[in-house]
């Protein structure tokens, strides 16, 4: 049996001989490879371990050009640039590292809420490049007491929630599966929008979550609320931010982009100083990385077991 990893950030040593008793493995430090590229690599593989940094996308034309593949080990929670679906039809099975980095994401989230809040990268930037140093500029807001409202209440949703307990927030929450999450009051996006003093989103791209944050939504919401999105970048509006910034419903917004894709230095984001930009980043820790590689395995045992684990559909 074949295994092929591609992956921008391969810490495969700490999987490395578990893999190497399951087949024989390959390894490939590369960046957003097309499907020729990776074809090229894994033409003959039966199992391939991917993440999004080093393929660009998981096509129909890539899996069709993978004759003998079986099995997709993503080295990612989300599955927007994969094609579940046409592997399906194919008889392959995809698999991905749901919870593994889940803590990381939720403690980067509150990260950028509190620097939001107290207004910390803002003032460090401008100490730095424009001089500044008078704190009446640059007044922030507390959190303790306030209103939490989190859209999404999944793996990471569930654990940004735990965190609001320390500040004594009230937190409110979005739950497509309607199941109940311990301290949190299930609502509707309404009330979400009208009663939350921060938001954060925490739900999947999908077609219907995509722009589901956009002018009509943030016109619902509190003046001068906080506003941080650690999913994809696709379910904010990002004009309709800049446009609550500008006119201070929003008072800071927190993004990660797209994995691996520079910001250009005339982006929208950098137009306005209450935004805290991460180029993808909330996943990337020690911890992270060894649950991920570790999960990876897992999984391919699994299947190989014939009981999969973790399966996308």
């Amino acid at each position: 049996m074949k295994i092929c990893c591609i992956t921008s950030n391969p810490q495969i040593e700490y999987i490395k001989s578990d893999l190497e008793k399951l087949g024989k493995l390959s390894v490939y430090n590369k960046q957003k490879l097309n499907v020729n590229d990776v074809v090229a690599l894994a033409k003959d593989s039966d199992i391939l371990i991917a993440g999004s940094s080093g393929i660009a996308s998981i096509s129909k034309e890539l899996i069709e050009k993978l004759p003998k593949l079986r099995f997709i080990a993503l080295l990612t929670v989300g599955i927007d640039w994969v094609d579940v679906v046409f592997a399906k039809s194919k008889g392959i099975v995809v698999c991905n590292i749901k919870g593994a980095n889940s803590e990381s994401v939720a403690e980067h989230t509150w990260g950028m809420i509190l620097d939001l809040a107290k207004r910390i990268s803002e003032f460090d930037r401008d100490a730095r490049f424009k001089g500044a140093y008078k704190f009446n500029d640059y007044k922030g807001k507390e959190v303790f007491g306030k209103t939490l409202g989190i859209i999404g209440l999944g793996d990471i949703g569930k654990k940004v929630a735990r965190g609001a307990i320390g500040f004594n927030m009230k937190v409110l929450g979005l739950n497509k599966s309607k199941s109940a999450v311990q301290g949190v009051k299930l609502v509707e996006l309404d009330e979400i929008l009208i009663e939350s003093d921060v938001i954060a989103v925490c739900a999947p791209l999908t077609r219907e979550t995509k722009n589901m944050i956009s002018r009509k939504e943030i016109a619902k919401m509190k003046d001068g609320v906080i506003l941080v999105n650690t999913s994809r970048e696709e379910l904010v509006d990002k004009s309709a931010v800049i446009e609550g910034l500008d006119s201070g419903k929003i008072f800071g917004y927190g993004i990660e982009t797209a994995m691996m894709t520079p910001i250009p230095p005339d982006d929208l984001y950098y137009s306005h100083s209450r935004v805290v930009v991460t180029p993808h980043n909330a996943f990337n820790t020690e911890e992270a990385d060894r649950k991920s590689y570790e999960l990876v395995v897992e999984n391919i045992r699994a299947w190989i077991e014939g009981k999969p684990q973790n399966v996308v559909t």
